[in-house]
């Protein structure tokens, strides 16, 4: 018994192909991309006397993605409270 593929799926499966092959040349190009921004920001950096801005950036892309993450689930920040009253610490028997 043989079994025809309907229309959609035959479609499907080239644009899954093409995008296969191309997820690796993408991700190429944009290393390429980011070391000639990593490069040039060294470059121009190192020339005015300032820090470099890559690292900057990376740090605040990560608080950002992390605060996006947090926010996104629903959790809460906690707060942490000190006390410095050191007669509640103390146990009474």
């Amino acid at each position: 018994m043989t079994t025809a593929a309907l229309p959609e799926q035959a479609q499907d499966r080239p644009r899954s192909g093409r995008w296969a092959r191309m997820r690796p040349v993408l991700r190429g190009l944009l290393a390429v991309a980011l070391l000639l921004v990593t490069a040039v920001d060294a470059l121009l950096t190192a020339l005015i006397g300032v820090r470099p801005l890559v690292p900057l950036l990376r740090s605040l892309a990560a608080v950002l993605a992390d605060e996006y993450r947090a926010g996104r689930v629903g959790a809460i920040d906690a707060d942490v409270i000190e006390d410095d009253d050191q007669s509640e610490r103390e146990v009474r028997r």
